[in-house]
C-alpha cells in the first residue's frame, strides 16, 4: 500500500560553512572532540573567518561569547559548530555575531564574522568541529574531503 506524507528518514544534507580545509575529528586537539564525547562530525581549518549555517533549521543555542552556534533541523538532528578550541575564553572578542539564538535559517545565512588573525594568536587552534550532537544512529556519508568552499555540499546524514 502507497502512503503519501513526510519521509521521517530522508537524508539531511549538510554544506560547508567556512572556506577551508574539511579534516576528521581525530585531526582537532581537544578530548572531547576528537574522542566524539559531543557527537560524530568533522572539522575545518578555516581559511577566513566568514562563517555561514550549514544546514537548515533553528538556532537552538547562541553562545554570547559567539563562538559556537547550535542548529536543529526539522527532522530534529541537531548540530554544534563550534569556531576555535577554547574560544569561550574570548569572551566574544573578535567575534561579530548576526544570528540569535530561536532565529529560522536557511542554508548559507551568514553566522559570524571572526578574525581569525586576531584570535589565533589567544587560542591553542582555529581548527572548527562540526558535530551531530543527536545523530540517532544515523550514518554520516562525507562527499567531499580536503579543500571545500563556503556552500559545498560536504556530507550527508542517513
Amino acid at each position: 500500500m502507497w502512503i503519501f506524507g513526510k519521509n521521517k528518514n530522508k537524508n539531511l544534507e549538510i554544506f560547508a560553512p567556512v572556506d577551508g580545509k574539511l579534516i576528521s575529528l581525530d585531526q582537532v586537539e581537544d578530548d572531547v572532540f576528537k574522542d566524539k564525547m559531543m557527537g560524530d562530525g568533522f572539522a575545518f581549518e578555516p581559511l577566513n573567518g566568514y562563517f555561514v549555517a550549514p544546514m537548515e533549521g533553528e538556532l537552538i543555542t547562541v553562545f554570547p561569547t559567539k563562538h559556537a552556534y547550535g542548529i536543529r533541523n526539522k527532522n530534529g538532528v541537531e548540530v554544534l559548530l563550534h569556531i576555535g578550541l577554547d574560544t569561550v575564553n574570548l569572551n566574544g572578542d573578535g567575534f561579530k555575531s548576526y544570528v540569535a539564538q530561536d532565529q529560522p535559517i536557511k542554508v548559507g545565512d551568514k553566522l559570524v564574522d571572526v578574525d581569525l588573525e586576531k584570535i589565533q594568536k589567544s587560542v591553542p587552534s582555529i581548527k572548527t568541529p562540526l558535530v551531530f550532537t543527536n545523530q540517532s544512529g544515523r550514518e554520516i556519508q562525507i562527499l567531499k574531503n580536503g579543500n571545500v568552499k563556503k556552500g559545498d555540499l560536504i556530507a550527508v546524514l542517513k
